[in-house]
C-alpha cells in the first residue's frame, strides 16, 4: 500500500538538444550493420539525445531547479532523493545528491541517493518519499525526487541486443494531499514492485539465465501491472494509457499481447525519439503526454519500469488536472 494521499504535485523533465542516431553511436558500441538494423527495425530505436559536455549534475539540476523555482516556499522540501540506475554515477567521494541539494539552495533538506532497483529506482523513490512524509508531522512537507544519468561508457550505454541509453532527466515534487488541499497534480493510487533475485547479475548473466530472463520478462511485467491495478481497485478497462519505460517496442508487443489490451493504449512514441533513459523514462513520457494535452482530468494511468536484477514496477496515477 502507498502512503495515504500520496501525490506527485508537480513533474518536469529535460532532454539535451544534441541529437544522435543509432548509426552514429554504433562505432563506439561496436555494433555491426546487422545489430544496427536489429535496434532500428525490430526494437524501434532511432534517435538519442547525447550531450558529452553536460555533466550529470547539470543534467539533473535542470528539471529540479524549475520545480523549486515554482515554489513560494522551497523550505517545504524536506528530502532530496536522487534515484539512479548505475551504482557509480560520479567519482568516488562525490555525493551527487548532496551537491544537487546545495546547488538548489536546499541546505536543510535530507539529501540521499536511491539505487539497487536499477531503472525501477525512480518509481521506488516516489513510494519511499511517501513513507518518509507520512512518518513526519508536517502536512505541508514535500520531497523532491530526481532522476537522470550519463551513458559514460559503452557498458553503461548498451544492453546487448536489447536497448541503447540516451541522456534525459526528470524531477517530481511529492507530497501528501488531503481532501481540503487536493486540487492538482497526480494522485498515486497504488504501487506494485517485485524483485526476482535470480537475475541479480544483470548484464553479466550467463547465457542460460539471460535466456530465462528474456522468456519471463513480459509475463512478469504484465503480472506487476495487473497487481498495481488490483491495488487501485481498477481493471485495464479503466486505464486511459500505460506509460512505459522505453527499452524497446518489441518487448512491449509481448506485454500487450499478454495483457490483452489495445496496443494504442501503450505510449511508445518516445522509444524511437529518445531511446532508453534509465530511471527517467516513465516521468519523461508522462510529462510529454501532459504537455501534449493527452492527460484527462480524472483519468487513470499506469507508469511502469523494469530494472535489471530484476525488479518489475508499476504505479497507478489519477491525473487531477
Amino acid at each position: 500500500m502507498v502512503a495515504a494521499g500520496l501525490t506527485i504535485e508537480a513533474m518536469a523533465a529535460f532532454v539535451p538538444e544534441p541529437v544522435s542516431s543509432v548509426e552514429a553511436v554504433a562505432p563506439r558500441l561496436r555494433l555491426g550493420r546487422a545489430k544496427v538494423k536489429l535496434f532500428q527495425k525490430v526494437h524501434g530505436l532511432d534517435r538519442l539525445r547525447l550531450d558529452p559536455d553536460l555533466s550529470v549534475l547539470d543534467l539533473i539540476t535542470e528539471p529540479a531547479a524549475r520545480l523549486v523555482a515554482e515554489l513560494a516556499d522551497p523550505g517545504r522540501i524536506k528530502h532530496v532523493v536522487y534515484a539512479h540506475t548505475i551504482q557509480d554515477v560520479a567519482p568516488a567521494g562525490f555525493d551527487v545528491a548532496a551537491a544537487l541539494a546545495a546547488r538548489l539552495g536546499l541546505h536543510r533538506a535530507n539529501a540521499f541517493a536511491l539505487t539497487q532497483q536499477n531503472c525501477a529506482s525512480g518509481l521506488a523513490a516516489v513510494d519511499v518519499c511517501g513513507e518518509l512524509l507520512a512518518a513526519a508531522d508536517d502536512p505541508d512537507a514535500l520531497a523532491l525526487v530526481v532522476t537522470g544519468e550519463k551513458a559514460f561508457s559503452p557498458m553503461a550505454q548498451l544492453i546487448e541486443n536489447t536497448t541503447i541509453m540516451g541522456d534525459a532527466s526528470a524531477a517530481c515534487l511529492v507530497g501528501l494531499a488531503d481532501g481540503a488541499r487536493s486540487g492538482g497534480g497526480d494522485r498515486v493510487l497504488s504501487y506494485s514492485s517485485r524483485t526476482d533475485g535470480r537475475y541479480a547479475d544483470g548484464i553479466r548473466l550467463d547465457a542460460g539465465l539471460l535466456r530465462e530472463f528474456g522468456l519471463a520478462y513480459a509475463a512478469r511485467l504484465a503480472e506487476t501491472i495487473r497487481a498495481a491495478l488490483a491495488g487501485a481497485g481498477l481493471t485495464l478497462a479503466d486505464v486511459a494509457l500505460i506509460v512505459p519505460h522505453n527499452v524497446n517496442v518489441s518487448s512491449w508487443r509481448k506485454v500487450v499481447e499478454l495483457l490483452g489490451t489495445d496496443p494504442a493504449t501503450v505510449f511508445l512514441d518516445n522509444v524511437a525519439e529518445y531511446g532508453h533513459c534509465y530511471c527517467s523514462d516513465p516521468f519523461l513520457n508522462y510529462t510529454q503526454l501532459r504537455d501534449r494535452g493527452r492527460l484527462t482530468a480524472g483519468g487513470h494511468y499506469v507508469c511502469t519500469a523494469l530494472g535489471l536484477g530484476a525488479t518489475y514496477a508499476a504505479m497507478v496515477l489519477r491525473h487531477e488536472g
